[in-house]
């Protein structure tokens, strides 16, 4: 049981402490716990609907709407004193459940999203409310719990949030969240609140730690694509990662190692590092590989550590200052951080920054650390020194090793095309825009359906995500290869979430990946390539995706340039994406320049292949490559359709 921390003056006369034990029982933890976890979920399905209402109503727009949502935990204090409480509890987490009901009875939309969001800024305020009395340590146990128990889930539905699905397993683990809050409200509710202490401004705002906190999770810690893509390892491996990070967060809370009284400067120094570390593996200009994992595993204990530092202050029961609103208040500034970090790097993606977005997480991390040290010399003691706790806490985590066994057993599975006969091989390019389908819906199963309808052995992608925040962290290209029965080849562009891929079934003998040359700090462009093996020869296959825009022209110039020279006249090529140049353009007849390449559409047919009706999405091909059967199926998995052709190899 965690205990709470002892009052700490802040002027006036001396007011007694408060008990050193507030008699919690599991369910104040289970409401802390499911509520962090339902949060996370929401925000994962709110994120791909901002792109799509900016994509119809411009990002001028739909940035006012966005800001005005994430300040919505701002009405926390006007609540409070309208409805008292409990009415902050009932708004805000009661609310939360009941937005994250709803999205499994209608699918995440627009309206909702918004409204989901609105509503979570709201809970982060009630959340402190529901965790009065309770230790740094304890709200900060309880907030890892829970969002890995999120991952654990997550895991089990291979990463694609189960709001967006339907069936059984879905909704078995929707009730399961809800159904579990719903009975941690209502215990909450009965046993009436903890009497709030006077709270000076200082530290009140140790709530906002709960901000950069989440926001790191959500895009970095917590996300098994993120690891994947980032670490280049398997989605399991990853989870793995992930739960060990977690295992050791929970046992160096639980071990009670914390010192009573943590210097200031330990705690910037903490958040340093911490945020060094985030801004070095995320963002366009950071590093992959192996190095991911120690970043990520020392993360979690380090921003599990940093967020009990700063919530002691705010979750005391004794003390003389203002009144509890002003904790609200932190509450919702953290609540705001949240969306200036995630959506602004989500935003990065598509529009420049005046800066990389590399510093975006790295601010997290420092927020965090600041945040901290604010409150380090405030409260009281934790928890005393129990290694046998620690060592329950961290074997307990294993459990969360049952999402990866599910995604292993019973992840989607598909089985390829045949082997082409006679050398005919059929070859897909699709930009199937982070698998979020023209009505807004995250659905990867229908762009594996319009694949599945062309019987495709190679699939070039375009706005492919693996952890990208476009769609909602989902590791769409995993999904897609298992869901096909086809290998993938992954090419990092914007960043090593977001990009091109390659789905074969034939065998890979080579392949590689490049990114264009860039100016600003805007999307870099990048391509992916790989030899495969048919029959007894070999055919290299390109995917690549150029900058979009009327006004550059040049830009794209400059990466058909790059793009042509990585290639340097190679036979039996296949050349394939998203152009954003029209057949007319200046960019195309770049690329037929010097008759080494051709287009495969025959006879310059005129199929539009989006569904504004462009035609900006290309299959080009040497001269030693028979093209037939070009077609360009209307399909509503993407704002593009999948572009089609059979490829035979000439003698």
């Amino acid at each position: 049981m965690a205990s709470t921390d002892l009052g700490t003056k802040t002027g006036g006369p001396a007011q007694p402490a408060g008990p050193s034990i507030v008699p919690q029982g599991p369910a104040r933890l289970a409401l802390i716990a499911i509520t962090v976890a339902v949060l996370a979920q929401t925000l994962r399905f709110s994120l791909p609907q901002y792109d799509h209402f900016a994509d119809r109503a411009g990002t001028a727009v739909a940035g006012l709407v966005v800001l005005a949502v994430y300040l919505a935990g701002f009405t926390g204090p006007l609540i409070r004193r309208a409805a008292g409480p409990r009415g902050l509890l009932l708004a805000g987490v009661g609310g939360l459940l009941a937005v994250r009901l709803l999205a499994q009875v209608l699918t995440p939309q627009t309206w909702l999203a918004f409204v989901g969001t609105a509503v979570g800024m709201i809970a982060v305020g009630a959340l402190y409310e529901g965790a009065r009395g309770l230790s740094g340590v304890g709200f900060a146990t309880a907030t890892v719990a829970g969002l890995s128990a999120d991952s654990a889930v997550r895991m089990a539905f291979a990463t694609w949030d189960a709001a967006w699905r339907s069936g059984p397993g879905p909704w078995a683990a929707c009730l399961l969240f809800v159904g579990l809050g719903a009975a941690a409200l209502y215990r909450e509710l009965s046993s009436g609140p903890v009497a709030a202490p006077g709270i000076s401004w200082r530290d009140a705002f140790g709530a906002a730690a709960f901000g950069p906190f989440l926001a790191l999770q959500v895009l970095v810690l917590s996300s098994p694509a993120f690891v994947a893509s980032a670490g280049w390892q398997s989605l399991t491996a990853a989870h793995i990662v992930i739960v060990i990070g977690q295992g050791l967060a929970l046992a160096f809370l639980a071990s009670g190692l914390a010192v009573r009284a943590v210097p200031g400067g330990v705690c910037v120094l903490g958040g340093t590092l911490l945020g060094v570390g985030a801004g070095a593996v995320a963002g366009t200009y950071a590093v992959a590989g192996i190095e991911v994992v120690p970043v990520v595993i020392g993360g979690h204990v380090l921003s599990a550590w940093l967020l009990a530092v700063a919530c002691r202050a705010p979750l005391r029961r004794a003390g003389v200052g203002g009144p509890v609103q002003r904790i609200d208040v932190g509450a919702a500034t953290g609540g705001l951080l949240i969306g200036l970090i995630l959506v602004s790097y989500q935003v990065s993606a598509l529009e420049p920054l005046p800066f990389p977005n590399n510093a975006l997480p790295g601010l997290a991390g420092i927020l965090l650390g600041a945040l901290a040290a604010i409150a380090a010399a405030r409260g009281g003691p934790l928890p005393a020194r129990a290694p046998l706790r620690a060592l329950t806490a961290g074997g307990a985590a294993l459990v969360l090793l049952l999402g990866t066994l599910v995604f292993t057993v019973a992840g989607p599975s598909g089985e390829a095309v045949a082997a082409p006969a006679g050398g005919r091989i059929r070859v897909v390019s699709y930009n199937i825009h982070d698998a979020v389908n023209r009505d807004g819906r995250l659905d990867p199963e229908g762009v594996a359906r319009a694949i599945e309808a062309q019987r495709a052995h190679v699939v070039l992608l375009q706005e492919a995500g693996r952890g990208s925040l476009l769609s909602g962290t989902t590791d769409v290209g995993v999904w897609l290869s298992r869901r096909l029965g086809m290998k993938l080849l992954w090419g990092p562009a914007a960043d090593g979430q977001f990009g091109n891929a390659i789905l074969t079934s034939l065998p890979v003998e080579r392949s590689g990946t490049g990114r264009m040359p860039k100016g600003d700090w805007s999307q870099i462009r990048g391509y992916v390539w790989a030899r495969l093996k048919v029959g007894g020869r070999t055919m290299d296959v390109w995917s690549t995706h150029l900058e979009g825009g009327a006004d550059a022209t040049g830009e794209r110039t400059r990466e058909i340039a790059a793009l042509l020279r990585a290639w340097g006249g190679a036979p039996r090529t296949i050349i394939g994406g998203d152009f954003n140049a029209e057949p007319a353009s200046g960019e195309i007849s770049q690329m037929l320049e010097g008759g080494e390449l051709r287009s495969a559409a025959l006879g310059g047919d005129p199929s539009p292949t989006t569904a504004d009706g462009r035609r900006v999405d290309w299959i080009f091909g040497t001269d030693d490559l028979l093209f037939a059967d070009y077609e360009v199926p209307r399909t509503a998995g993407s704002d593009h359709y999948p572009v089609g052709v059979t490829v035979r190899i000439g003698q």
